[in-house]
């Protein structure tokens, strides 16, 4: 018998670690104290939540007001270029057709062909990256973000602001109530997906003589618009 062959029969009948486990809870305790959950009440929590982070929160109604939001922001950062979803996952009508009338150059980056690095030199020149989320959690300021087709990561992490665009009723309280919605889904709704990322505010390290420095690692702004 070879070493191989050696060691994978001892693992085959090795005891698995977790046989005598016991079971899954079928109540969780929260991690975080009962608070309101109304839809408003929800929109305040996240809104307060992310500014703790430094993150900055604008809550508007309806699509125009949403739309005016983003250009409005587009312009404070003199954006010139942008790195976006597919506008099919931004809950904006007619969004595209707003950017570029604003002479505003919009990339959506696919580095899976054969022409990658250029692609990336050109996105490296973005001044903001525009993108929804899966979802928010209020008790964290927290947004969800899953990468599929048309929802790429790099404009969630390589132009210096992140600007994401979600509907109110994304927000849920707790990030436990996140995973009950996927344990509903099956596993196959996350192995769909190339990452899932947790965004709570913009970028941070205090590596650099304990001093708290924003952006170092990806976008050192992080705006949501919340459309109510």
């Amino acid at each position: 018998m070879s070493s191989r062959d050696a060691i994978l029969n001892k693992l085959r009948h090795a005891k698995r670690p977790f046989d005598d486990a016991p079971p899954r809870p079928k109540v969780y305790v929260p991690v975080i104290n009962d608070f309101d959950t109304s839809p408003d009440a929800l929109i305040e929590r996240f809104s307060a939540e992310l500014t703790g982070l430094k993150g900055d929160p604008f809550v508007v109604e309806g699509e125009d007001a949403a739309r005016a939001c983003v250009i409005d922001r587009l312009r404070q950062h003199q954006a010139k270029r942008i790195l976006a979803w597919h506008f099919t996952h931004i809950p904006i009508k007619k969004l595209r057709e707003a950017i570029e009338a604003e002479g505003i150059e919009i990339l959506q980056p696919d580095t899976h062909d054969e022409f990658r690095a250029e692609i990336l030199s050109a996105a490296e020149g973005a001044q903001v990256g525009l993108t929804s989320a899966e979802n928010a959690i209020a008790a964290t300021g927290t947004l969800i973000v899953r990468t599929t087709a048309g929802r790429g990561r790099i404009p969630t992490v390589l132009a210096p602001v992140h600007l994401a665009v979600i509907n109110a009723h994304q927000i849920l309280p707790r990030l436990e109530n996140w995973v009950a919605i996927q344990r509903e889904k099956g596993i196959n709704n996350i192995l769909s997906s190339a990452n899932v990322c947790f965004i709570s505010g913009p970028s941070r390290t205090g590596d650099i003589e304990m001093e708290l420095i924003l952006g170092v690692h990806g976008p050192g702004k992080v705006e949501v618009i919340i459309k109510k």
